[in-house]
């Protein structure tokens, strides 16, 4: 029953967020939008934010979908875009809210999880340290995340298999040649 309760007050949210910005919903608007009480709100969550940052977490999981390898990471960042194409309206409005750290926060969590599997497996036989194996996951999410966060500040008009297509080309091959620069250190 939580996760449906969790669910119903998710799609309220999103529903609403079809019509008006997040800074002018209430937490009164999305339980009586779902037919609950405040106090069930709060059982669950401790306030719009919090619920923002619960749909992210699960949504991204379910749209992301299994197990992300270092062989299939361009298939888990096509999903993480398709996702935010299909939520346009939710994402662009949590962009341009207060709610955008948690946004960029998810992200980040995101594009490091992918780009750790790539640098991770480019990493088996060169001997580097975590320092500088981390640098380098840190800025090719970095860049990921900036490349997301201005399709979404240019409300995602461009088409998510072309921006994904040039992501692996920038990419490709470049993780295992800037830990090659790091060899030995």
């Amino acid at each position: 029953m939580s996760n449906m309760t969790k669910k119903a007050l998710a799609a309220s949210l999103k529903k609403m967020m079809e019509q008006k910005p997040l800074a002018k919903i209430t937490v009164t608007d999305i339980t009586e939008d779902c037919g609950l009480n405040r106090h069930t709100f709060y059982y669950h969550f401790q306030d719009i934010y919090d619920l923002v940052e619960w749909i992210y977490l699960t949504e991204s999981e379910n749209a992301v979908g299994g197990e992300i390898t270092a062989d299939t990471w361009e298939e888990g960042m096509r999903k993480l875009l398709m996702y935010a194409q299909e939520n346009k309206k939710f994402i662009i409005g949590t962009y341009k809210s207060m709610s955008r750290d948690y946004l960029q926060k998810f992200l980040h969590r995101q594009m490091v999880a992918l780009v750790s599997l790539v640098i991770d497996g480019d990493a088996q036989d060169i001997q580097v340290s975590e320092e500088c194996k981390s640098f380098v996951i840190n800025f090719y999410a970095y860049a990921f995340e900036g490349v997301f966060l201005s399709w979404i500040d240019s409300d995602m008009k461009q088409d998510p298999e072309k921006l994904l297509s040039m992501l692996v080309t920038m990419v490709q091959g470049e993780g295992r040649a800037a830990l090659r620069k790091f060899e030995g250190r």
